[in-house]
Order: C-alpha cells, then structure tokens, then sequence
C-alpha cells in the first residue's frame, strides 16, 4: 500500500471516486475489504483498467468433454467465474458441483463465455 491508499482507507468506508487534477493516467477505482475481513486496515481492492484472465497454478482445468472429469470441471468455472465469499455461494451443502454449475451458470458474464469456449 502506499501513501494514497492508506490515504483512501482513512477517508471512508464505501467506495470513492476521487477527481484530482493532475497529469498521467486516472486512478483505478478502488474498493476496502469488508469490516470483518482480516485486512481491512492493511490492503484495498483495484479495479483493474483492462480485462485480466488469471493464470492458474496447479493441476489444468478438466476437459469439459469427458464424464469421468465433469466435477472438477463445474467446480473450477465456478470458482473462476462465479462472484462468491464462501463455497456455499457456488455449492450448496447437498448439492453436486454439477447440479450447482448448471443453475449458477446464467451468472457468468457473456465476456466469460467467450473465454470459457477457448479453454
């Protein structure tokens, strides 16, 4: 964090879009954590300028084509692709990660899709 998040954080507790009249590129938008959040005080989230896709560590995202991978596959777009704070979002308790994408998939971005069609 530097001098202006810090800045940020002791302003306000919602969202604020400052105009400052100075040269260079605008701000990103930025946004705190939530009060209950371990780093609320320390860190602040950025809205990035451009799409970003992430780049994921570890095993590959399944095929989508094959059964045998078909629960891995829903649980990783999901968490790729679906806004959520704790697995309940995505998956409820008695729930399959199948079941569980198929009636969370209208909350994927048309954007997403074109990127989830070229994994």
């Amino acid at each position: 964090m530097n001098a202006a998040d810090v800045k940020y954080l002791s302003k306000t507790d919602a969202l604020v879009e400052e105009q400052v009249n100075r040269k260079g590129r605008p701000t990103n938008v930025r946004y705190p954590f939530q009060k209950q959040h371990p780093q609320t005080t320390t860190h602040l989230l950025i809205k990035y300028s451009e799409y970003h896709v992430p780049i994921l560590y570890g095993p590959q995202i399944p095929r989508r084509d094959r059964d045998d991978t078909r629960k891995r596959y829903s649980r990783a777009l999901l968490t790729l692709f679906v806004l959520w704070r704790t697995v309940t979002d995505l998956c409820d308790v008695n729930q399959t990660w199948e079941e569980a994408f198929k009636l969370r998939q209208n909350r994927i971005s048309i954007h997403s899709w074109k990127i989830i069609e070229n994994i």
